[in-house]
């Protein structure tokens, strides 16, 4: 049988797998566009690119600090920052051109050769890390600290380059025809190629694509073999492949985004779908599902600062007759099986905003808000007469016998009344009820409740 998991596992794989072979087929059968075009929409593009970056980078950040034992985070945060930042080094170098020349061109060729360079060897080390993470390798955090070492490089490295502090002897571009040179257009390409194919190969087989968050690092990868093609495809930087490059980073960066804030908002709702279950076990009895005793009593105290002459408050105790004699005639299991009966019972035979609770082991109270002596005394009376009425067969042999139950009754309006003497008086009409013969319900005296608040 396929669980839930699983199958969600293989509708993961076969979306990246469709989405590949699309995107392929879309962009090498396309054709060719000869037109050569300025550096002027770049700006725009890397300032988006970036700050996309910048954003995954932080939530990768966030993500690690909930989960600290993820170490393969760490470098994934660290390429996105990374390469946001290298971005926004080579606007820096386009602005600080004041025509687009040759050289502003090999620049940022140069400053994107750096940013992938950065960015492949830290997804091999992320994965890595995730293949090796439950081992605990003692060399965990000297990778950690050297993915550092190779954001700062590399990083320096590009700051020093675009300040004409340093020189490197990289010319990746033809500075007449702004043709690709090799070996970048051979070789290099075919190198990176492999290299983001066996990130695929490794993605793919170390984590199935089980979460949104494996997904979208698979797009990323994706992105960046489709770049590289794209790159291939054209022959010169000023050609349309550049934009084209550029346009498939920008629409994987925003893929990463969208999945990224899917996978946050599941977590949130799975959290809160958590946080609700615990609530809710908290405050409800495990076997009948009614309130507890905590909560009734809680609940109680809250109505009670809300009550007026126009908005009584009543509570109902009740009790089964002779309980004992079930668990001891027909055993402790089929006393249960009454005991959650007579919950749905009650449960039913209530209005919509009364609290129906299990405060001790056969013994129930009801809360009615806004209720009144004889109306709370006709919803004790039709449970009465509910419950005496059940037969073996009415109840699938629930009820092993005949059962009956006591009640007893206290209606305030009183706001200053506190909530253990509303439930004293209740407990003791219940226990009139069962010295008067049980199987009745008896309203706590008026006068009674005058005298004990004398």
């Amino acid at each position: 049988m396929i669980t839930s998991l699983q199958k969600k596992h293989k509708n993961n794989i076969t979306f990246f797998s469709l989405l590949s072979l699309g995107a392929f087929l879309l962009l090498w059968f396309a054709p060719l566009n000869s037109s050569h075009y300025k550096l002027s929409l770049y700006p725009v593009i890397a300032t988006f690119t970036g700050a996309l970056h910048i954003q995954i980078g932080s939530f990768m950040i966030m993500n690690y600090l909930s989960y600290r034992k993820n170490k393969h985070l760490l470098p994934l945060a660290c390429a996105f920052h990374s390469s946001g930042i290298l971005l926004f080094i080579a606007l820096y170098v386009y602005f600080s051109h004041s025509v687009e020349t040759s050289l502003v061109f090999n620049d940022i060729a140069t400053l994107h050769a750096i940013r992938i360079t950065l960015t492949t060897g830290l997804f091999i080390v992320a994965l890595y890390l995730y293949k090796k993470e439950k081992s605990r390798q003692k060399y965990h955090n000297v990778i950690v600290y050297s993915v550092f070492l190779w954001c700062i490089l590399h990083l320096t490295v590009a700051i020093f380059y675009s300040i004409n502090a340093v020189s490197l002897p990289l010319q990746l571009i033809n500075p007449t025809t702004f043709e690709w040179l090799h070996p970048w257009h051979g070789l290099f390409i075919f190198v990176f190629i492999s290299l983001w194919v066996g990130i695929v190969f490794f993605i793919l087989s170390l984590t199935k694509l089980k979460n949104q968050f494996w997904l979208s690092m698979s797009l990323v990868a994706l992105s960046n073999i489709l770049i590289f093609t794209t790159l291939f495809k054209y022959s010169h930087m000023n050609s349309a492949g550049w934009y084209l490059a550029r346009g498939v980073e920008c629409l994987g960066s925003m893929a990463v985004m969208t999945v990224l804030m899917s996978d946050i908002f599941h977590r949130f709702k799975a959290s809160r779908q958590a946080y609700e279950l615990s609530y809710e076990n908290s405050v409800r009895d495990p076997m009948t599902r009614l309130f507890n005793r905590g909560y009734f009593y809680n609940s109680l105290s809250n109505e009670i600062k809300n009550l007026t002459p126009q908005k009584p408050l009543s509570i109902i105790f009740c009790d089964i007759d002779h309980f004992k004699s079930v668990n001891d005639t027909w055993g402790h299991l089929q006393g249960d099986r009454v005991i959650i009966k007579l919950a749905e019972l009650m449960v039913s035979l209530v209005r919509e905003l009364d609290i129906v609770a299990r405060i001790g082991g056969e013994e129930f109270a009801i809360l009615l808000p806004d209720c009144h002596t004889q109306r709370a005394q006709n919803i004790a009376e039709r449970i009465r007469k509910q419950v005496e009425k059940a037969t073996p067969a009415s109840t699938n042999g629930d009820f092993p016998r005949t059962i009956t139950v006591s009640l007893g009754i206290v209606s305030s309006v009183d706001c200053t009344m506190a909530a253990e003497q509303l439930a004293d008086w209740a407990d003791r009409a219940l226990y009139m009820a069962k010295n008067q013969g049980r199987n009745q319900t008896v309203v706590f005296p008026k006068a009674l409740m005058s005298q004990d608040t004398v």
